[in-house]
């Protein structure tokens, strides 16, 4: 176990060590943050453009994020030969392996609570704008500025942060920005609430819990992805293995091979919550199951590969 938590910590630390690691986070949690205010015209639901804008992140950035680390991760200690050099310890291959995925997949996981932070914040200050608007209060603006300003601010204090520790303390830049703006957005969120004016925006906050859930299963079938780039990086440069993925994710949208690739549709559960709508639990939890299987499939196909590739 030793063993398996060191390996999955540096897994981990690369991943969020590189430099498109911290533009693809920035790019991500402004984009939620931005794309609510230029909502021009309101049709329908106040948080829908917010509440989709955090889905698709996740799904676009997080995966470009996580895939391309995951290539690293494996396909790049494979060709500089340090794999090799931990092989030549008492270390099974299969464990390296699901090692390095399972670091992947944690920094992953950072990237899906920065994201979730920040979509519930864009899409509260989308709704008490619109609430606010309708009750006369800030005619002709749909956005709630306090939890903009708060979002948009702190993400980049984040992004200086970073420069400064690295300019006084020597911390490495990258990875201190992809920790300090996954830690802005729940600061964010906790930094707009006092205020809101009760009366107005009671239930406002309320309604978008139910993001994070449905999030966390858009997240489930994103690890699929991670752990099939993983297993075809034993065997592939990362080019083939690029273009690969990206043609599973979109196979997913169009005619998913639900035993080896998941249905992207079951996890994209954003219009369940649409008009007030509540998690559909059971959906969900048959969705994760479903990842879960398709993961340890592809974690036990790289594992194979592995065992039988001559390693440089």
């Amino acid at each position: 176990m030793r063993r398996f938590l060191a390996l999955s910590r540096s897994a981990a630390l690369e991943a969020l060590a590189e430099p498109l690691s911290a533009i693809l986070f920035l790019a991500a949690l402004l984009t939620v943050h931005l794309a609510p205010v230029f909502h021009y015209h309101q049709f329908g639901e106040a948080g829908r453009l917010a509440r989709e804008c955090g889905f698709s992140a996740l799904l676009v950035f997080g995966l470009v994020f996580a895939t391309a680390a995951a290539v690293r991760a494996v396909g790049g200690e494979i060709a500089r030969g340090t794999a090799a050099a931990a092989l030549a310890r008492p270390v099974p291959r299969p464990l390296f392996f699901c090692a390095k995925v399972s670091g992947v997949a944690a920094a992953f996981a950072l990237f899906l609570v920065a994201t979730a932070a920040a979509t519930v914040l864009a899409t509260y200050s989308s709704e008490v704008g619109a609430r606010l608007a309708d009750a006369g209060e800030a005619a002709d603006v749909r956005i709630w500025q306090p939890g903009l300003m708060m979002g948009v601010g702190l993400t980049m204090c984040a992004f200086v942060g970073a420069a400064l520790l690295n300019r006084f303390a020597r911390a490495r830049f990258c990875f201190s920005a992809c920790v300090l703006l996954s830690a802005a957005q729940p600061l964010a969120l906790l930094a707009a609430l006092p205020f809101g004016r009760a009366g107005i925006v009671a239930t406002a906050l309320e309604m978008q819990w139910s993001i994070v859930p449905a999030l966390f299963v858009l997240a489930c079938g994103c690890s699929v992805f991670i752990a099939l780039a993983g297993a075809l990086s034993v065997r592939l440069r990362p080019a083939p293995v690029a273009a690969l993925v990206a043609g599973a994710v979109l196979l997913s949208f169009v005619w998913p091979v639900r035993a080896l690739l998941p249905e992207i549709g079951r996890f994209w559960l954003v219009d369940r919550l649409a008009g007030g709508g509540t998690m559909p639990w059971g959906e969900a939890g048959a969705a994760i199951a479903a990842a879960a299987c398709l993961v340890a499939f592809w974690l036990v196909a790289g594992s194979m590969l592995l065992q039988r590739r001559e390693l440089p």
